[in-house]
């Protein structure tokens, strides 16, 4: 087994903070090598526990789209068009006197400039981008 197989079989025991430090981790990785399969991998297994996770009375509309509720110790919050993942939001850090943006936004695999001290403006910003990317627009 290797060690990519073995972090593979430890993720559903892990808390929402380890898996949010696991994909910041496998999303780096990338960033340096774009062809990195381990990455790819731990990705792909982090999705897939979130796909099984989510039920429909547990999402919140907000216009075109739906949201996961945000829930203490998530740290990741999928955004829904129809029964289509379209976008996610992340929480790198927990609120601080030096950490007061922590939300970033994900649509349709693009990452939203900035960061969001509220889930409601990364939700917000989610929204706007979502519907200018169905318009043919560059948010």
């Amino acid at each position: 087994m290797t060690q990519t197989d073995a972090t593979i079989a430890r993720i559903p025991g892990m808390t929402a903070q380890s898996r949010a430090a696991l994909r910041r981790n496998a999303e780096a990785a990338l960033v340096k090598s774009s062809e990195d399969a381990a990455a790819r991998r731990l990705l792909e297994a982090l999705d897939a526990l979130e796909a099984r996770r989510t039920k429909p009375s547990e999402l919140e509309v907000t216009g075109l789209l739906s949201w996961e509720k945000h829930r203490a110790g998530q740290a990741t919050f999928r955004a829904f068009h129809g029964t289509e993942v379209v976008g996610r939001i992340f929480k790198r850090a927990d609120h601080s006197s030096v950490e007061k943006d922590v939300y970033s936004v994900e649509i349709n695999g693009v990452t939203l400039p900035g960061a969001f001290h509220h889930i409601r403006e990364a939700r917000e910003a989610g929204e706007r981008a979502f519907a200018a990317s169905r318009d043919g627009v560059t948010p």
